[in-house]
């Protein structure tokens, strides 16, 4: 959880602090670096019934049971209702995922494992296909890997719902896993549970953009156990992608071997290793593999991962409770750069904050503060960075620097 002082600096409508003190910095690898910030309510329907994806511009997108919610815009943590999903297909209890396409304009659902929704968001249009499933991400902008069973397959999304062109290109794997697509165009799949082996519950492997592509020309299909690139040996490897530095997140849990109660986060290094026959990542080594728990009060969570490359956040989800704790590489601001931090909360609930630097060298990068543990994100202008307008209820709220981090104790603002 973020840190909160409990010696708040001053209780009012305005609370303000100078003369800031100690060293934050964090150098390390990009694995490393990753910073929590706080943690982010998604709307729910339930636990293990919401899913939830990034669009381009770094709004969230959340599946909770049949209804979809959109973000009211990058960072602002509160949510509107965009509509119900219609169709065949519907309503959907227990989602299997949601994947909003490379351009934005549309996204894919899986309902449970026998349809999946493919609609557009301007006018809420769409079509089922009657599709196994567990998993699926977007190739391009037409094309969707979906993972069902043992097996991998390319749907056009553009094709007859009633006679879809839906190739295999990955067959006899085990239980289904997590799907995704490196920036060559790389696939990574998983083994979700060991069945007739070798491939044991957690492997991660990779297969080759040339390879899963001549399948499309007339190669025959993968086979998942005898092919391929062990990458790494997570979890169930149930969720997996990549952040813009090429590391892969892998979530879930492998409950037979106590593999359970984190994310991990395998370093692009480590994974550029297992290409060039080096072997799997080794999880038992920090540099090329993390492991996160941020709500180490439960010993089971369910983890799986969104990277939101247009914030540059690491959004790690605990199934059970549809939270969302943010992840951030820091901005490399030290403690002895600021000089003032302030917060202060006005009419209708508009919190703001606001910190000043002793220079301008910092411009354009991002600081976090926390308003009750949930995250928010403000560009620094010059030597200021400000934080406009969070909605906050009537009441105290506290306010805490969290980027950088333990620089000044927390503030306790009143909103009227």
């Amino acid at each position: 959880m973020v840190r909160v002082s409990s010696r708040p600096v001053h209780v009012g409508l305005l609370a303000v602090v100078s003369g800031f003190s100690g060293q934050a910095s964090l150098r390390a690898s990009d694995i490393a670096a990753y910073a929590l910030r706080g943690r982010v309510a998604l709307p729910t329907a339930g636990a293990f019934q919401d899913m939830f994806d990034a669009l381009p511009d770094g709004r969230l997108v959340v599946l909770a049971a049949n209804d979809v919610h959109i973000e009211v815009g990058a960072g602002a943590r509160r949510f509107i209702f965009w509509g119900a999903l219609t169709g065949d297909g519907a309503p959907i209890v227990y989602p299997a995922f949601i994947r909003v396409s490379p351009d934005g304009t549309r996204f894919t659902v899986g309902n449970s494992f026998d349809a999946v929704g493919v609609f557009t968001f301007s006018d809420g249009s769409g079509v089922w296909f009657n599709l196994p499933h567990y998993e699926a991400e977007w190739y391009d902008e037409v094309q969707l890997a979906i993972r069902a069973g043992g097996d991998v397959a390319l749907l056009d999304t553009t094709s007859d719902p009633k006679h879809p062109i839906n190739p295999l290109i990955v067959t006899g794997g085990p239980v289904s896993a997590g799907l995704t697509f490196d920036r060559a165009g790389n696939l990574y799949t998983g083994t979700g549970l060991t069945g007739g082996g070798p491939s044991e519950t957690g492997w991660v492997k990779g297969f080759s953009g040339t390879r899963w592509q001549g399948v499309l020309s007339g190669d025959p299909p993968i086979d998942y156990e005898t092919e391929g690139t062990l990458i790494c040996d997570l979890l169930s490897a149930a969720s997996l992608g990549f952040d813009e530095a090429d590391n892969l997140h892998v979530g879930g849990g492998d409950f037979d071997t106590g593999d359970v109660d984190y994310a991990g986060l395998v370093s692009a290094e480590a994974v550029k290793g297992a290409w060039a026959g080096k072997g799997p990542a080794d999880g038992g080594d920090p540099r090329e593999v993390r492991a996160v728990d941020p709500d180490a009060g439960n010993e089971f969570n369910w983890y799986d991962a969104t990277y939101n490359a247009a914030t540059h956040e690491w959004l790690v989800r605990d199934a059970w409770t549809s939270s969302a704790f943010v992840y951030a590489q820091p901005a490399g601001i030290s403690c002895e750069e600021l000089t003032r931090f302030r917060a202060r909360c006005g009419a209708g609930g508009k919190l703001r904050a606001r910190v000043r630097l002793t220079n301008a060298s910092h411009h354009g990068a991002v600081l976090y503060v926390a308003v009750d543990d949930a995250p928010y994100r403000a560009f620094v202008e010059g030597r200021v960075a400000r934080w406009r307008a969070i909605q906050a209820a009537v009441g105290e709220h506290v306010v805490a620097l969290t980027d950088p981090a333990v620089c000044v104790d927390s503030l306790v603002v009143i909103c009227p």
